[in-house]
């Protein structure tokens, strides 16, 4: 079954009254139980690509395409439907992690945010949640991360998070 199909994806920024391309034609598609690597050469279009998906972009992005995810359309899909999407069922591993984790925050804090909003959890069991998710991922002494910041993480620990 195909989860995610993109077809002929074209992404342009809007600036100062111009429209520059970032992504020209991209097309993919993601089979259930599929993982996809997007592969590039730096400013290639990889993350804006990928931010596409869920509706990411700033407010000057230009996304024309198809972006089809379990059956409906992405493209122009209501602020609800995104959120329920986002970080729930689509997710990203960026290659350099700082730019998604807010070093003001603990580990505990910024992973609590998305499972109360995705799953609906509260107090002690958003933290029991996020213990099971820290250990499943392979971050040692879960418990004792959760009060630490992403600059006390390694790199492969701040990307698994």
């Amino acid at each position: 079954m195909r989860l995610l199909d993109v077809k002929g994806l074209t992404v342009s920024f809007r600036q100062d009254g111009q429209d520059h391309p970032a992504v020209r034609g991209v097309s993919f598609h993601v089979e259930k139980g599929e993982t996809v690597a997007l592969v590039g050469e730096s400013g290639s279009g990889k993350s804006v690509t990928a931010l596409s998906t869920v509706s990411l972009l700033p407010d000057s992005a230009r996304i024309s395409g198809s972006i089809r995810y379990q059956g409906r359309e992405m493209v122009g899909a209501s602020a609800a439907e995104l959120r329920a999407t986002r970080g729930n069922d689509i997710s990203f591993i960026f290659q350099e992690p700082m730019t998604s984790l807010n070093p003001l925050h603990t580990i505990e804090k910024q992973l609590a945010e998305s499972i109360e909003l995705h799953q609906g959890l509260r107090g002690d069991a958003i933290r029991a949640r996020i213990v099971e998710l820290l250990t499943r991922v392979g971050i040692p002494d879960p418990a004792a991360r959760l009060s630490a910041y992403p600059h006390q993480l390694s790199g492969g620990q701040r990307q698994r998070v």
